[in-house]
């Protein structure tokens, strides 16, 4: 009897995943693909960086854009700086 229901709720709460994200995948998918940002986003949270480049899925030499803390801009315009 434990199985009906543990299948039940399991297909029920699958199903609401996926209407979420159908709802949302305009609001989720708004930058194209988010597992760049959230690499990014990660790697700055976890070894506590300042800066954080997004670069594309898969391949080490193309950046899409740079990730900063909120009102923390001295970095970013230290590295602008230095690039050129």
């Amino acid at each position: 009897m434990l199985k009906p229901k543990f299948f039940i709720s399991m297909i029920l709460i699958f199903s609401l995943i996926t209407i979420f994200i159908i709802q949302k995948k305009d609001v989720i998918f708004q930058e194209g693909n988010p597992i760049p940002l959230a690499i990014a986003i990660s790697k700055m949270i976890i070894q506590d960086h300042d800066i954080a480049e997004v670069k594309e899925a898969g391949t080490n030499d193309k950046t899409y854009g740079y990730l900063v803390k909120l009102e923390e801009m001295e970095p970013f315009i230290n590295l602008m700086e230095d690039e050129g």
